[in-house]
């Protein structure tokens, strides 16, 4: 629980039959010390260093980070393609910063092709009150600000240097006035609650699920779940009075959407 605190954010791969966990932090964060106490404790977990200078940082993203086409109208695109023709189509740019979500992880990328399809399906001009919960660089807030352009949004994320990442991509994206970004989620019923925060957050969360949706109106999308989790996490959300809409898996994650 102690790494969890202390790092909210984290990309996961799998190598082999191991599991990888990468955590980024600043060379003299506080935080280190307390993290080597913490996994000392687990003689199977292996703590391995490697330090980024800022400039080279800066360059693996724009080597890996190109142009992507998701569902079947949007382009998640850098800054500095901005010159990539997208005519016709929804375009996101998003500068990832520290944060998590450039719509290249699968999680991304199917909360991306539901929220086109929320849109489609259940009308675009709607009233909406969306959450973004774990919003991380904004990239669904901003999904939500161009595709539900009467909806209310609001990005929510406890990593400082998320929320920064997320204002600065809501400027870019000229959604600014659209979205509110905060480090607490606000005392609202949401018609939308978007989700992608891992399968441990999803279940300590689930009460405060309920708190924030209302019964007949609410839809709540559920990722960053590994596939074998799913069934069970389908299960805590029904025994709260959640019914299962529709789900998907992509790779080794499972997307789960879900009616109040």
């Amino acid at each position: 629980d102690t790494i969890y605190i202390l790092l909210p954010g984290w990309e996961t791969a799998y190598q082999g039959d191991r599991v990888v966990f990468r955590f980024y932090l600043k060379e003299d964060s506080p935080e280190l010390e307390e993290i080597e106490k913490a996994l000392a404790k687990y003689p199977f977990v292996e703590l391995e260093y490697k330090v980024f200078e800022e400039k080279n940082w800066a360059e693996l993203w724009k080597a890996n980070f190109k142009p992507l086409k998701v569902g079947k109208h949007l382009w998640v695109i850098p800054p500095w393609e901005e010159g990539f023709s997208t005519q016709g189509e929804v375009v996101i740019v998003i500068e990832p910063g520290q944060a998590f979500g450039t719509g290249h992880h699968p999680t991304t990328q199917m909360m991306l092709e539901y929220i086109e399809h929320f849109a489609l399906t259940k009308g675009q001009n709607g009233l909406y009150k969306v959450l973004d919960l774990g919003c991380g660089t904004g990239i669904l807030a901003i999904a939500c600000a161009k595709l539900l352009p009467k909806a209310k949004i609001w990005a929510v994320d406890i990593d400082e240097e998320a929320l920064k990442t997320c204002l600065e991509n809501l400027q870019l994206n000229q959604v600014e006035e659209r979205v509110s970004v905060s480090n607490e989620v606000p005392a609202e019923k949401f018609d939308l609650i978007l989700a992608n925060i891992g399968y441990r957050e999803l279940k300590n969360l689930s009460q405060k699920m309920v708190e924030i949706s209302e019964k007949g109106k609410t839809n709540i999308f559920l990722t960053g779940i590994l596939t074998e989790d799913a069934e069970e996490m389908v299960r805590i959300y029904e025994a709260l009075g959640y019914r299962l809409v529709e789900k998907k898996f992509l790779k080794e994650w499972a997307f789960l959407w879900m009616e109040f």
